[in-house]
């Protein structure tokens, strides 16, 4: 009988490996607390047993606490963060760089329109006479 469990426990920790791997795109994913829903994984998967067994070493809320107990939780929390540092940072520099490609093209309108203005200025050929006078 106990083989049995090994195996049924086996085969709950391989799902939940590959559920964890999944992290963002997981249904167990909660974006709002950026933490994998064990308890509602083991509740879908029917595994109350290993739920209590759980619970009773590292407390409830059993998801905070078996997550905020792991060393490499917390590095990828920072790293999360400082992603998410590095992306914003990234999005101000590109919204700057085309603020200034914007502005680049306004000159560079204003430019060509005094340009030909210019030009055509110039090909106009101013006639002597005109209407009432006579040329001296």
């Amino acid at each position: 009988m106990r083989g049995e469990g090994n195996i049924r426990d086996q085969e709950l920790l391989k799902k939940l490996s590959e559920a964890i791997e999944e992290w963002e795109i997981s249904p167990y994913f909660l974006p709002a607390d950026e933490l994998f829903d064990l308890e509602r994984f083991l509740a879908d998967h029917d595994a109350d047993q290993t739920r209590g067994e759980l619970e009773a070493i590292y407390g409830t809320p059993l998801n905070y606490n078996f997550w905020s107990s792991f060393l490499a939780f917390h590095r990828l929390k920072r790293a999360r963060e400082e992603t998410r540092v590095q992306d914003a940072l990234r999005e101000e520099k590109r919204r700057q760089y085309l603020m200034v490609v914007e502005e680049e093209k306004r000159a560079g309108k204003k430019w060509l329109k005094e340009w030909f203005h210019n030009q055509r200025r110039r090909q106009i050929r101013i006639l002597p006479g005109g209407r009432g006078g006579k040329p001296s």
